[in-house]
């Protein structure tokens, strides 16, 4: 019987609608306001896997028929033989922002990634992908008061991040061993700006730019081993790993200030600065994940990252190795012929734990996550809808740091659809 290409030209529309919408994202992104940001290369988000959001972005040893995990480049090999994934997703992002003296509230629209994934033969898949590698976003007021030029306000601010576009493939030598990697191209700018202004009327408002333009390609690697018990019962075992790698950065300074009856700034130097190097450290993760019955499954991921070797043009930050701890399970009811379409949903929970590698203070930021999550499944297809929910803490009001509380919600869609056959007509 003849089947409609419906599923094919949603992916298309999806295709031209991502591709309107990521130029858009990528220059949106400095609208973040995260002021723990202006360490480093920014807020990092190159190691979240959508499906799994709801499960604490479990990532390391999950793999699936119907979506791409791109952290683990080995779960290409998940893809069914004879298919197309494709899947997108978009977050927002609200903040609460605290210390001991004042208050702020924010929110933030992004995306969070665009993939595919498809098998090139029984032992040979393919995956590609865009999405943030980092994001930089800050607005810092400062006031002091001098005898001669009066009340002096320094304004300092960031804009900016990185983007990842990555290619990986994956292969299985034996049974249920795949092996992975991800070859990856980082593109973006980071601009650093600081603002001085003063209410005397000898003191002309100056603010310097320091702009970096990112670039230079890295790569990951992953493996996966899963062992079946039974058809509904199974364990895998999963592995990450990254060396330090170094990425080229082109800096340029450029110095402006406010003339007497003008109206915006006017540059008074721009200096292209000699090239240099960003030094991105080394990381691995280790994971398990198993179906323990026919509707409940779980998972345990643990990451590490040497953040203490990071350089940024030559220059070491104080930081400290980060590491994470995520929990999460999964619960499939059991589908019959009338089932509900609550029946057919499945729901996930999760739980994270991580040592950030801000040390504002002389110590780690600690960060803790709880998520939950969905997928809505389109009727007669594998695809379907994701939402999720996640709620951190970082931070605290002590030793004149800042709290922070983010409540992110994720909204993405997986496209599974048959291809590369050769359709007949009755």
């Amino acid at each position: 019987m003849y089947k409609p290409p419906i599923m094919r030209l949603f992916v298309l529309l999806a295709f031209l609608g991502a591709g309107l919408l990521v130029p858009a994202t990528l220059q949106a992104q400095g609208s973040i306001n995260m002021p723990y940001s202006m360490y480093g290369i920014g807020d990092i988000r190159s190691n979240q896997y959508f499906h799994n959001l709801g499960m604490g972005g479990l990532s390391q040893a999950y793999s699936s028929n119907i979506s791409v995990n791109d952290v683990n480049p080995a779960s290409y090999s998940g893809i069914d033989s004879l298919s197309f994934v494709f899947e997108a997703n978009v977050l927002t992002h609200f903040y609460e922002q605290e210390t001991a003296t004042v208050k702020q509230q924010s929110d933030h629209i992004s995306l969070g990634n665009v993939s595919f994934a498809f098998p090139v033969t029984s032992w040979w898949s393919f995956g590609a992908g865009l999405k943030p590698y980092s994001q930089l976003g800050y607005s810092i007021r400062d006031v002091s008061t001098h005898p001669e030029a009066g009340s002096i306000n320094y304004l300092y601010e960031g804009s900016g991040g990185i983007n990842q576009l990555f290619l990986g493939s994956a292969f299985k030598p034996v049974g249920g061993l795949s092996v992975g990697v991800n070859v990856s191209y980082l593109f973006g700018n980071l601009s650093y700006e600081a603002s001085v202004l003063s209410d005397s009327a000898g003191v002309f408002r100056t603010n310097v730019v320091n702009g970096n333009q990112v670039s230079g390609w890295i790569a990951g690697f992953g493996l996966q081993y899963r062992h079946n018990f039974t058809e509904r019962r199974f364990v895998t075992v999963g592995a990450t790993y990254g060396h330090q790698q170094q990425v080229a950065a082109r800096s340029t300074e450029t110095m402006r200030r406010y003339l007497p009856g003008q109206t915006r700034y006017d540059t008074i130097a721009h200096v292209t600065l000699d090239d240099g190097r960003i030094s991105l450290p080394a990381y691995y993760g280790i994971g398990v994940y198993g179906r323990i019955s026919r509707n409940w499954a779980a998972g345990v991921d643990y990451t590490w990252q040497n953040w203490e070797s990071f350089e940024f043009l030559g220059e070491r930050e104080n930081f400290g190795n980060s590491t994470q701890l995520a929990t999460g399970i999964q619960f499939s009811p059991t589908v019959e012929t009338f089932s509900t379409i609550f029946h057919r949903m499945e729901y996930t929970a999760g739980f994270r734990y991580q040592q950030s590698y801000y040390r504002p203070g002389g110590d780690q930021l600690d960060e803790f996550g709880i998520s939950f999550g969905t997928i809505i499944p389109i009727r007669g297809t594998l695809s379907g809808l994701h939402l999720n929910f996640e709620y951190s803490r970082r931070g605290s009001v002590d030793d004149h740091l800042m709290l922070e509380n983010f409540y992110r919600v994720n909204i993405g869609i997986n496209i599974y659809e048959r291809w590369f056959m050769r359709r007949r007509f009755y």
